[in-house]
Protein backbone atom coordinates (compact mmCIF):
# COMPACT_ATOMS: atom_id res chain seq x y z
CA UNK A 1 0.00 0.00 0.00
CA UNK A 2 3.00 2.37 0.62
CA UNK A 3 4.38 1.94 -2.69
CA UNK A 4 0.76 2.54 -4.46
CA UNK A 5 0.87 5.68 -2.20
CA UNK A 6 3.78 6.95 -3.09
CA UNK A 7 2.87 6.17 -6.96
CA UNK A 8 -0.42 7.87 -6.61
CA UNK A 9 1.57 11.03 -4.74
CA UNK A 10 4.06 11.03 -7.73
CA UNK A 11 1.43 10.91 -10.67
CA UNK A 12 -0.68 13.96 -9.24
CA UNK A 13 1.99 15.84 -8.88
CA UNK A 14 3.57 15.26 -12.23
CA UNK A 15 -0.20 16.34 -13.54
CA UNK A 16 -0.61 19.08 -11.33
CA UNK A 17 2.90 20.45 -13.12
CA UNK A 18 1.41 19.76 -17.20
CA UNK A 19 -1.18 21.29 -16.47
CA UNK A 20 0.69 24.52 -15.06
CA UNK A 21 2.95 24.09 -18.24
CA UNK A 22 -0.22 23.94 -20.80
CA UNK A 23 -1.76 26.88 -19.18
CA UNK A 24 1.15 29.47 -19.35
CA UNK A 25 1.69 28.34 -22.68
CA UNK A 26 -1.79 28.55 -24.09
CA UNK A 27 -3.17 31.04 -21.99
CA UNK A 28 -6.87 29.41 -21.66
CA UNK A 29 -6.96 30.52 -17.82
CA UNK A 30 -6.62 34.07 -15.87
CA UNK A 31 -3.88 33.48 -13.25
CA UNK A 32 -7.05 33.26 -10.28
CA UNK A 33 -8.56 30.43 -12.11
CA UNK A 34 -5.60 28.75 -12.32
CA UNK A 35 -4.89 29.38 -8.83
CA UNK A 36 -8.46 28.22 -7.47
CA UNK A 37 -7.68 24.92 -10.03
CA UNK A 38 -4.28 24.14 -8.04
CA UNK A 39 -6.04 24.51 -4.70
CA UNK A 40 -8.75 21.94 -5.89
CA UNK A 41 -5.95 19.14 -7.23
CA UNK A 42 -3.46 19.78 -3.91
CA UNK A 43 -6.92 19.37 -1.71
CA UNK A 44 -7.70 16.19 -3.70
CA UNK A 45 -4.27 14.98 -3.19
CA UNK A 46 -4.24 15.53 0.39
CA UNK A 47 -7.21 13.70 1.17
CA UNK A 48 -6.15 10.60 -1.29
CA UNK A 49 -2.72 10.33 0.62
CA UNK A 50 -4.85 10.68 4.35
CA UNK A 51 -6.75 7.87 3.06
CA UNK A 52 -3.77 5.71 2.01
CA UNK A 53 -2.12 6.19 5.31
CA UNK A 54 -5.55 5.42 7.33
CA UNK A 55 -5.81 2.25 5.36
CA UNK A 56 -2.05 1.03 5.81
CA UNK A 57 -2.30 1.50 9.16
CA UNK A 58 -5.47 -0.27 9.50
CA UNK A 59 -3.92 -3.25 7.58
CA UNK A 60 -0.81 -2.89 9.84
CA UNK A 61 -2.26 -3.56 12.62
CA UNK A 62 -1.79 -6.16 14.93
CA UNK A 63 -4.38 -8.96 14.41
CA UNK A 64 -6.05 -10.36 17.67
CA UNK A 65 -6.06 -13.66 18.81
CA UNK A 66 -9.64 -15.00 17.92
CA UNK A 67 -10.98 -15.72 21.63
CA UNK A 68 -12.74 -19.58 22.27
CA UNK A 69 -16.38 -19.11 22.74
CA UNK A 70 -16.79 -20.67 26.37
CA UNK A 71 -17.28 -24.58 26.26
CA UNK A 72 -15.98 -24.71 22.66
CA UNK A 73 -12.78 -25.46 23.46
CA UNK A 74 -11.37 -28.90 20.94
CA UNK A 75 -12.02 -32.04 22.34
CA UNK A 76 -9.20 -34.46 23.55
CA UNK A 77 -7.63 -36.66 21.91
CA UNK A 78 -7.50 -39.34 23.68
CA UNK A 79 -8.25 -43.18 22.68
CA UNK A 80 -9.48 -46.08 24.57
CA UNK A 81 -5.59 -47.64 24.34
CA UNK A 82 -4.29 -44.71 26.49
CA UNK A 83 -6.76 -44.48 28.65
CA UNK A 84 -5.79 -48.74 29.31
CA UNK A 85 -2.30 -48.57 29.57
CA UNK A 86 -2.98 -46.66 32.37
CA UNK A 87 -4.08 -49.62 34.01
CA UNK A 88 -7.62 -48.13 35.65
CA UNK A 89 -9.62 -50.85 38.37
CA UNK A 90 -12.40 -52.95 36.81
CA UNK A 91 -15.61 -52.85 39.17
CA UNK A 92 -17.49 -56.05 39.54
CA UNK A 93 -20.55 -54.49 41.31
CA UNK A 94 -20.31 -55.54 44.78
CA UNK A 95 -22.37 -54.52 47.17
CA UNK A 96 -19.27 -53.29 49.19
CA UNK A 97 -19.25 -49.60 49.52
CA UNK A 98 -15.61 -49.79 50.37
CA UNK A 99 -15.18 -51.53 46.82
CA UNK A 100 -17.22 -49.31 45.24
CA UNK A 101 -14.96 -46.43 46.86
CA UNK A 102 -11.95 -47.58 45.80
CA UNK A 103 -12.93 -48.41 42.35
CA UNK A 104 -13.81 -44.36 41.62
CA UNK A 105 -10.99 -43.15 43.70
CA UNK A 106 -9.06 -45.54 41.18
CA UNK A 107 -10.66 -43.80 38.08
CA UNK A 108 -10.43 -40.87 39.34
CA UNK A 109 -6.84 -40.74 39.97
CA UNK A 110 -6.64 -41.98 35.66
CA UNK A 111 -8.67 -38.79 35.11
CA UNK A 112 -5.66 -36.58 36.39
CA UNK A 113 -3.21 -37.38 34.40
CA UNK A 114 -4.98 -38.03 31.16
CA UNK A 115 -7.25 -35.45 29.35
CA UNK A 116 -10.83 -36.08 29.04
CA UNK A 117 -13.85 -34.43 28.18
CA UNK A 118 -16.75 -35.17 30.86
CA UNK A 119 -18.42 -37.75 28.26
CA UNK A 120 -15.75 -38.99 27.57
CA UNK A 121 -15.02 -39.99 31.34
CA UNK A 122 -18.43 -41.89 31.22
CA UNK A 123 -16.94 -43.89 28.22
CA UNK A 124 -13.76 -44.98 29.69
CA UNK A 125 -15.14 -45.38 33.58
CA UNK A 126 -17.99 -47.73 32.64
CA UNK A 127 -15.63 -49.54 29.94
CA UNK A 128 -14.20 -51.18 32.98
CA UNK A 129 -17.56 -53.06 34.38
CA UNK A 130 -17.94 -56.15 34.70
CA UNK A 131 -20.45 -58.93 36.05
CA UNK A 132 -23.35 -57.16 37.98
CA UNK A 133 -21.74 -53.86 37.61
CA UNK A 134 -22.15 -53.71 33.62
CA UNK A 135 -25.59 -55.31 33.91
CA UNK A 136 -26.51 -52.55 35.99
CA UNK A 137 -25.21 -49.76 33.56
CA UNK A 138 -26.78 -51.80 30.32
CA UNK A 139 -30.06 -50.95 32.26
CA UNK A 140 -29.22 -47.74 33.02
CA UNK A 141 -27.59 -46.14 29.98
CA UNK A 142 -30.72 -46.17 27.96
CA UNK A 143 -32.64 -43.55 30.08
CA UNK A 144 -30.41 -40.34 29.61
CA UNK A 145 -29.97 -39.12 25.71
CA UNK A 146 -26.13 -37.96 26.97
CA UNK A 147 -24.17 -39.23 30.10
CA UNK A 148 -21.51 -36.33 31.56
CA UNK A 149 -19.17 -37.28 34.25
CA UNK A 150 -20.96 -35.47 37.25
CA UNK A 151 -24.31 -37.07 36.71
CA UNK A 152 -22.57 -40.39 36.35
CA UNK A 153 -21.14 -39.57 40.22
CA UNK A 154 -24.79 -39.09 41.80
CA UNK A 155 -26.07 -41.99 39.55
CA UNK A 156 -23.21 -44.83 40.71
CA UNK A 157 -22.97 -43.28 44.31
CA UNK A 158 -26.97 -43.59 44.92
CA UNK A 159 -26.74 -47.35 44.08
CA UNK A 160 -23.08 -48.38 45.62
CA UNK A 161 -22.83 -45.95 48.37
CA UNK A 162 -25.89 -44.94 49.67
CA UNK A 163 -26.88 -42.22 52.46
CA UNK A 164 -26.48 -44.18 55.55
CA UNK A 165 -22.95 -45.67 54.73
CA UNK A 166 -22.18 -41.84 54.12
CA UNK A 167 -24.06 -41.15 57.49
CA UNK A 168 -21.95 -44.12 59.53
CA UNK A 169 -18.28 -42.43 58.33
CA UNK A 170 -19.50 -39.52 59.21
CA UNK A 171 -20.38 -40.65 62.93
CA UNK A 172 -17.00 -43.09 62.70
CA UNK A 173 -14.89 -39.71 61.85
CA UNK A 174 -16.90 -37.86 64.86
CA UNK A 175 -15.91 -41.06 67.16
CA UNK A 176 -12.09 -41.94 66.17
CA UNK A 177 -9.57 -42.48 68.61
CA UNK A 178 -6.24 -43.58 68.70
CA UNK A 179 -6.80 -46.25 71.25
CA UNK A 180 -4.36 -49.37 70.36
CA UNK A 181 -3.17 -48.31 66.85
CA UNK A 182 0.12 -47.10 66.50
CA UNK A 183 0.32 -43.13 65.33
CA UNK A 184 0.57 -43.81 61.56
CA UNK A 185 -2.57 -46.12 61.50
CA UNK A 186 -4.42 -43.83 63.70
CA UNK A 187 -3.35 -40.90 60.73
CA UNK A 188 -4.12 -43.70 57.82
CA UNK A 189 -8.02 -44.22 59.10
CA UNK A 190 -8.38 -40.18 60.04
CA UNK A 191 -7.31 -39.47 56.47
CA UNK A 192 -9.66 -42.27 55.09
CA UNK A 193 -12.83 -41.08 57.02
CA UNK A 194 -12.30 -37.14 57.37
CA UNK A 195 -13.59 -37.18 53.68
CA UNK A 196 -17.16 -37.50 55.34
CA UNK A 197 -16.90 -34.40 57.18
CA UNK A 198 -14.69 -31.95 55.38
CA UNK A 199 -16.65 -28.66 57.27
CA UNK A 200 -14.77 -30.16 60.37
CA UNK A 201 -11.39 -30.24 58.80
CA UNK A 202 -11.58 -27.44 56.63
CA UNK A 203 -8.65 -25.78 57.83
CA UNK A 204 -4.97 -26.88 58.29
CA UNK A 205 -6.01 -25.77 61.83
CA UNK A 206 -9.40 -27.33 62.87
CA UNK A 207 -8.12 -30.52 60.99
CA UNK A 208 -4.92 -30.62 63.19
CA UNK A 209 -7.26 -30.16 66.19
CA UNK A 210 -9.39 -32.81 65.91
CA UNK A 211 -6.17 -35.04 64.91
CA UNK A 212 -4.98 -34.29 68.43
CA UNK A 213 -7.54 -34.79 69.88
CA UNK A 214 -7.83 -38.24 68.94
CA UNK A 215 -4.48 -39.38 70.15
CA UNK A 216 -3.96 -41.50 73.20
CA UNK A 217 -3.52 -39.75 76.06
CA UNK A 218 0.49 -40.15 76.99
CA UNK A 219 1.04 -38.71 73.07
CA UNK A 220 -1.65 -36.62 73.23
CA UNK A 221 -0.52 -34.73 76.14
CA UNK A 222 3.03 -33.70 74.76
CA UNK A 223 1.71 -32.51 71.38
CA UNK A 224 -1.47 -30.55 72.62
CA UNK A 225 0.40 -27.80 74.73
CA UNK A 226 2.54 -26.68 71.51
CA UNK A 227 -0.50 -25.64 69.62
CA UNK A 228 0.99 -26.81 66.05
CA UNK A 229 -0.96 -24.89 62.95
CA UNK A 230 -1.08 -27.84 60.39
CA UNK A 231 -2.14 -31.25 60.72
CA UNK A 232 1.34 -32.15 59.08
CA UNK A 233 3.16 -30.65 62.35
CA UNK A 234 0.77 -32.31 64.48
CA UNK A 235 1.72 -35.95 63.10
CA UNK A 236 5.15 -35.48 62.86
CA UNK A 237 5.53 -34.59 66.94
CA UNK A 238 2.77 -37.36 67.67
CA UNK A 239 5.36 -39.68 65.72
CA UNK A 240 7.94 -38.71 67.73
CA UNK A 241 6.39 -38.83 70.75
CA UNK A 242 5.58 -41.84 70.11
CA UNK A 243 9.02 -43.65 69.41
CA UNK A 244 10.21 -41.95 72.83
CA UNK A 245 7.69 -43.23 74.52
CA UNK A 246 8.49 -46.58 72.68
CA UNK A 247 12.11 -46.61 73.42
CA UNK A 248 11.16 -45.40 77.46
CA UNK A 249 9.13 -48.84 77.53
CA UNK A 250 11.91 -50.68 76.31
CA UNK A 251 14.51 -49.36 78.48
CA UNK A 252 12.52 -50.42 81.75
CA UNK A 253 11.82 -53.61 80.35
CA UNK A 254 15.10 -54.25 79.86
CA UNK A 255 15.93 -52.83 83.73
CA UNK A 256 13.36 -55.10 84.80
CA UNK A 257 14.78 -58.09 83.17
CA UNK A 258 18.26 -57.14 84.39
CA UNK A 259 17.01 -56.85 87.98
CA UNK A 260 15.25 -59.95 87.84
CA UNK A 261 18.45 -61.86 86.45
CA UNK A 262 20.29 -60.62 89.38
CA UNK A 263 17.95 -61.55 92.24
CA UNK A 264 17.58 -64.89 90.15
CA UNK A 265 21.32 -65.61 90.61
CA UNK A 266 21.47 -64.10 94.00
CA UNK A 267 18.70 -66.79 95.65
CA UNK A 268 20.67 -69.90 93.70
CA UNK A 269 23.65 -68.95 95.10
CA UNK A 270 22.32 -68.49 98.52
CA UNK A 271 20.60 -72.22 97.98
CA UNK A 272 23.73 -73.66 96.50
CA UNK A 273 25.47 -72.63 99.56
CA UNK A 274 22.61 -73.90 102.15
CA UNK A 275 22.93 -77.67 100.68
CA UNK A 276 26.23 -77.64 100.58
CA UNK A 277 26.85 -75.90 104.93
CA UNK A 278 23.85 -78.90 105.52
CA UNK A 279 25.62 -82.31 104.42
CA UNK A 280 28.39 -83.68 106.94
CA UNK A 281 31.51 -82.45 106.60
CA UNK A 282 34.66 -85.31 106.10
CA UNK A 283 37.91 -84.27 107.10
CA UNK A 284 41.06 -86.09 105.06
CA UNK A 285 42.62 -87.91 108.23
CA UNK A 286 39.26 -89.55 108.37
CA UNK A 287 38.81 -90.30 104.88
CA UNK A 288 42.34 -92.21 105.29
CA UNK A 289 41.63 -93.58 108.60
CA UNK A 290 38.17 -95.19 107.27
CA UNK A 291 40.16 -96.35 104.47
CA UNK A 292 42.68 -98.40 106.34
CA UNK A 293 39.97 -100.13 108.07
Amino acid sequence: MCMISRRYEMFMLTKLCRLEEAEVVEGQQSPKDRVDRIERILEGLVQVVHDVHNNNNHDEAPQQPAMPMPGAGAMPHTTIKQFQQLRPPTFYGTPDPMAAESWLLGIERVFEVLPCTDEQKVVFATFMFEGAALIWWQLKKPLEPLWLWPRFLEVFNEEYFPEMVEIRRFKSFLNLKQGNMIVVMYNAKFMELSRYAPHIVSTESRKARRFEAGLRWNIKNKVEILRLPTHQEVLHIALIAEESLNEMSQFRENRKKRIGGNVSRGQSSKRQSSGSSSGEFISPARKYSESRK
